[in-house]
């Protein structure tokens, strides 16, 4: 698992809402954290929301696609659970 994955931005709960115009999809959870995906239109978004401190950050598609294959490939859910944590503190 790659440790060095970053947020491209924190975003607003109306942001993700307003690129979730055809639904939010929930990747997978650990933790405190989920993993989301979301459509508008054609454009495809990556989200990381943090349940305890209720933030939201974007990320790209080779980070998504990353922590994804590293979940549901039996990855170490304490390596996952860190680059998660990195993520979320990426943008602080």
């Amino acid at each position: 698992m790659n440790k060095g994955l970053t947020a491209i931005k924190e975003v607003t709960r109306e942001e993700v809402m307003g690129l979730a115009q055809n639904g939010l999809r929930e990747l997978f959870d650990l933790a405190s954290y989920k993993v989301c995906d979301a459509t508008t239109g054609d454009v495809q978004s990556h989200f990381v929301y943090d349940m305890s401190t209720h933030r939201c950050y974007l990320i790209d598609l080779k980070t998504s696609y990353e922590l994804v294959t590293a979940f549901y490939s039996g990855g170490d859910k304490q390596s996952i659970l860190q680059s998660l944590n990195g993520i979320a503190k990426s943008v602080h």
